[in-house]
């Protein structure tokens, strides 16, 4: 997907491990319950619709991106397939 136009694309319930969303536009995507282990993501991922339950484990993604990340009200949950925090996932500071 690597510099992807994916505005309003729907990957809830998707495995979307070890994708490289680099340079995409995800402004309104859809993460919810989404699966991203060790995918790699840019400054989109803060545009994106919701990230409730979903795991972001061993995903890379910038420290600034990140940051403003984790302090959205929508970063929350338990994914329903692998069982991880989705805040512990991204490693919020």
């Amino acid at each position: 997907f690597y510099k992807a136009y994916l505005v309003n694309t729907d990957f809830s319930n998707a495995d979307i491990s070890g994708a490289a969303m680099e340079d995409t536009n995800m402004e309104g995507s859809n993460l919810k319950n989404t699966v991203a282990l060790g995918a790699y993501f840019g400054q989109s991922l803060i545009d994106v619709e919701s990230a409730e339950n979903a795991d972001f484990t061993d995903a890379t993604i910038p420290v600034k991106t990140l940051i403003l990340f984790c302090e959205r009200e929508d970063v929350k949950g338990v994914n329903p397939v692998t069982g991880a925090d989705t805040k512990e996932s991204l490693m919020c500071p």
